[in-house]
């Protein structure tokens, strides 16, 4: 495995049938939660695949607003904590900080 955490069949089908294989991953681990106490299974994963899925979200244009406008706030719903592991972990490994403040939070007034 490397970076991108996907092996050699992955990486050797393409793109279209690895999303189809991940798919079909994150559909045991429904089935394997909904069968065994043990297995969880988590939204932020569900919600992972489908932004990184989606058409058009990750034009260079496109995603920082949609990150900044709707996808941190939701990830942030789906993870709680999620938005400070992420600027940590860029500090850590890249040495940046962002530029823009936090994301407002749209649930903050419920």
């Amino acid at each position: 495995m490397h970076k991108f955490h996907c092996g050699l069949t992955e990486t050797a089908i393409g793109p279209g049938l690895g999303s189809i294989a991940d798919l079909g991953d994150l559909m045991m681990k429904a089935r394997d939660a909904g069968l065994s106490e043990d297995e969880q299974f988590k939204f932020s994963e569900l919600f992972n695949f489908a932004t990184q899925n989606m058409p058009y979200v990750n034009l260079f244009y496109v995603r920082p607003v949609l990150d900044f406008l709707i996808l941190h706030s939701m990830r942030e719903v789906a993870s709680p904590g999620a938005y400070q592991r992420q600027q940590s972990q860029r500090r850590k490994q890249y040495g940046q900080h962002s530029v823009f403040p936090k994301p407002l939070d749209p649930f903050g007034g419920l």
